[in-house]
């Protein structure tokens, strides 16, 4: 298995602008905006005052997202609800489309989460600007002493590509473990299954029969140990086996269905939890320039 450290793969060219190019990303996004869309308006007909079936799910989605946003940015903020749920649902569908295998993880594309921090550092910009006015937003870099403003530049620079990076770091990292995982069962594969075929297919056999024993006694005595020496036993002398009479040559059986697995726990866990943890940070830097109105100002 080969990495892939290229991007995501350019169907063609748009000729303006110098060329825009139609890459494998956009296409997945666009597959996920069709989906989000799809689903939002057949699970917003036909709602009733009394929810039964799907509309009780939705409702408990719906609220348990509301009470999310007001808890984190407070009850004055809870128009964020439909912006912090379109960023969600984005990341994971756009998380878990990877796992088609044709179609590209959206997440996994840095150009992909980095607009997403932009916009969301572009609208607390926007909310300093309107609360505080250009210049004290501007003055706002220099406390709280004037010294600091070097380091408040920096930090306001890398608040949307720490985000980003986190993000995309996170999720296109586990496909990188996958492919290290896999090329070094590949490797222990061809040794170890080469090894016991060159011994003859007497050591094969020997351990094909030491392991049925092993699961034998397990069943007798129901020790565990004997039970997991007994199947590795039993595979590695069936594949010595079968590898000498050459119906194995050359497949790495050590490594069979591993990438997948680890595949599916990046794009289902990871991928949800990362959303989780962007979300988060989004409500958490949005309601720090949308503080709770008081005095006149708290209607």
């Amino acid at each position: 298995m080969e990495l892939d450290i290229t991007g995501a793969f350019i169907y063609f060219t748009i000729p303006i602008f110098g060329g825009i190019n139609v890459t494998q990303t956009m296409l997945s996004l666009l597959v996920v905006t069709i989906i989000i869309c799809t689903a939002c308006i057949c699970l917003g007909r036909n709602l009733k005052k009394r929810p039964d079936g799907k509309q009780v799910l939705v409702e408990k989605g719906v609220m348990m997202l509301h009470k999310m946003v007001v808890e984190t940015m407070g009850e004055h903020n809870a128009h964020w609800v439909p912006f912090i749920g379109t960023i969600f649902l984005s990341s994971i569908c756009g998380s878990f489309i990877g796992l088609t295998g044709f179609l590209r993880s959206t997440t996994a594309d840095i150009s992909c989460v980095m607009v997403w921090a932009i916009m969301v550092t572009i609208i607390i910009w926007y909310n300093n600007i309107k609360n505080n006015g250009f210049l004290g937003w501007l003055k706002g870099f220099t406390e709280p002493i004037v010294v600091m403003t070097p380091m408040n530049i920096v930090s306001e620079i890398a608040q949307p590509i720490s985000m980003a990076f986190r993000h995309f770091g996170n999720v296109a990292g586990g496909g990188v473990i996958t492919t290290l995982i896999y090329a070094a069962l590949s490797i222990a594969s061809t040794a170890v299954i080469n090894f016991i075929a060159a011994s003859g297919w007497i050591v094969s056999a020997v351990l094909l029969v030491v392991g049925a024993a092993l699961i034998v006694i397990w069943k007798k005595s129901d020790r565990k140990v004997a039970l997991v020496f007994g199947i590795i036993s039993a595979l590695l002398g069936l594949c010595g086996l079968l590898q000498a009479t050459g119906l194995l040559a050359g497949i790495p059986i050590l490594s069979y269905g591993v990438p997948a697995v680890l595949s599916c726990y990046f794009d289902l866990f990871s991928g949800f939890v990362q959303a989780y943890v962007f979300c988060l940070l989004t409500m958490v830097y949005i309601s720090g320039s949308l503080p709770e109105p008081t005095g006149d100002n708290a209607k």
